[in-house]
């Protein structure tokens, strides 16, 4: 059950965050690891541990997966509503910009509010990189970290 949970917020989270804003401008989304502070520097471990094959090839042992699911459990929410929040934020800044004629410096509230959650999420991905180091075998880590680079080619 708790899987089928999992997969569901996975699957549904670029709806989730369409439905509350809608840029023109933006295409070839990658909702929500595209509002990350560095969404192409830092590896996505859990999205590959979760969605591309990762579990099955680290073979974890139960209490390794029981450490990662209580951390997926955990961010997953936090990552979705902050991602929404910020596509929102951005949605209502070009529109602005675009529609209204307004200046850096009448959008500079909503930009430093841009700033400020794309660190949260820099600060959340920081923690989970980190559970996966301090939770995995070094083999496994070390095997987690080519997954990641392979990945990172498919992108």
């Amino acid at each position: 059950m708790k899987k089928i949970v999992l997969a569901m917020v996975i699957a549904l989270s670029p709806v989730i965050a369409e439905a509350d804003a809608h840029n023109p401008f933006l295409h070839n989304e990658h909702f929500p690891d595209g509002y990350f502070l560095m969404p192409d520097s830092f590896p996505h471990f859990m999205g590959i541990y979760m969605k591309h094959g990762g579990m099955q090839k680290l073979k974890p042992t139960k209490e390794q997966k029981l450490v990662i699911e209580k951390q997926f459990v955990k961010m997953v929410p936090i990552i979705m509503k902050t991602a929404t929040e910020i596509k929102t934020l951005e949605t209502m800044i070009v529109s602005q910009v675009i529609n209204d004629g307004k200046t850096a410096k009448d959008v500079s509230d909503a930009l430093d509010k841009v700033a400020n959650k794309r660190r949260e999420l820099a600060d959340l991905q920081i923690e989970c990189l980190n559970v996966f180091k301090k939770t995995l075998t070094e083999e496994q880590y070390q095997l987690m970290i080519k997954l990641a680079i392979e990945q990172s080619k498919k992108r």
